[in-house]
């Protein structure tokens, strides 16, 4: 039988409903599909998810505790008195078996996919720590940092195809775009530019190439899973970037951009805005609820750092939260309307 929440169930017996009045379905397989379900009372998977990823954000901060904290280093060295090729190997070793334990308990434990790719998050963190030994040894010391980043991406790419994961696979996209964005660092002007293109303008040209990929990835099937986390990404890389943008403009050099105004960045603002126009236009015709709903959320957070830039200093403050009181007071209002509408549809 299958398990659903008050809220589907709802939305479902309203569909039933309306399928016996219409007379597509007689009354006993209407009788027969809401004798199919059971309602649930408290959506566990959710809280699955966010236990899951508390536990590795803490496990995440302890990390960063210890390397902060300088006496924990020391003793940690004195004990772990061992080179750092072998560290490598020892963390490679982990990884491989983490990434192993991983598979044969989704063999085993199908359903449990949350808890699965919980596992092999620890997989992804052994490998970065393996690659890190890696270049601290003798051969690579002198090595920059570009080419370890770009050969995380790959085994994280690789392992992501294999598994298949789509945690190792975003994984895999941040690290391209870390990789992309540090070896265009060395490879920049005195004035921070790389073919013209500060850093956040590149991060475009990043968000971009992701959602080709995400593009291509959805034209095949035996990839297409990994298409939508792709394309999340890259949204996220392109409409992040190009609200940077809209605040920094094409300056690489801090010092030239505090001369400006921000009045003088519109361009780049309205651009942000077009795109994000673009996508809400895009995402409602195509109904690409990714696409929609990155253009929303960045437009608004557009607005109102515009809001900021241009009213903070020439406004009253009374009167600047009023109206940014009773701007979010008409959002609520508006989108409470629209989701009456499709409750109503519904």
């Amino acid at each position: 039988m299958m398990k659903i929440s008050k809220r589907q169930e709802k939305t479902l017996s309203q569909a039933i409903q309306h399928w016996e009045d219409e007379q597509t379905i007689s009354e006993e397989t209407a009788e027969q599909l809401r004798n199919s379900y059971e309602v649930v009372g408290f959506d566990w998977k959710l809280i699955a998810v966010y236990s899951f990823w508390i536990a590795i954000t803490c496990f995440i901060i302890s990390i960063g505790v210890l390397l902060a904290d300088d006496y924990l280093m020391e003793l940690l060295a004195k004990l772990i008195d061992t080179p750092a090729s072998v560290l490598a190997v020892i963390s490679a070793m982990l990884a491989a078996g983490v990434f192993w334990l991983g598979q044969k308990r989704r063999t085993t434990h199908p359903d449990k996919h949350i808890s699965n790719e919980a596992i092999y998050f620890f997989g992804v963190l052994f490998t970065a720590v393996s690659v890190g030994f890696m270049k601290e040894t003798a051969l690579f010391a002198r090595w920059d940092d570009p080419p370890f980043l770009l050969l995380l991406t790959v085994v994280y790419g690789i392992l992501a195809i294999r598994l298949p994961s789509t945690l190792v696979w975003i994984f895999s996209l941040f690290g391209f775009a870390w990789w992309g964005l540090e070896q265009t660092h060395l490879w920049e002007s005195a004035s921070g530019h790389f073919f013209g293109l500060n850093q956040p303008l590149r991060l475009v040209v990043a968000g971009i190439i992701v959602l080709l990929a995400g593009r291509a990835l959805a034209r095949t099937e035996r990839y297409q899973p990994l298409a939508d986390p792709t394309r999340f990404i890259g949204y996220f890389y392109l409409l992040f970037a190009l609200w940077l943008v809209s605040i920094v403009g094409n300056y690489g050099d801090g010092a030239a951009w505090s001369k400006v105004s921000q009045l003088s960045l519109i361009h780049w603002a309205i651009l942000s805005g077009v795109v994000c126009l673009i996508l809400i236009y895009h995402g409602i015709q195509h109904e690409d609820k990714i696409a929609r709903s990155f253009g929303i959320t960045f437009l608004l957070i557009n607005l109102y750092t515009r809001y900021f830039e241009y009213f903070w200093d020439a406004m009253h403050k009374t009167l600047f939260f009023a109206i940014l009181a009773l701007s979010f007071w008409l959002i609520g209002t508006k989108a409470e309307k629209l989701w009456q509408v499709s409750h109503n549809k519904s």
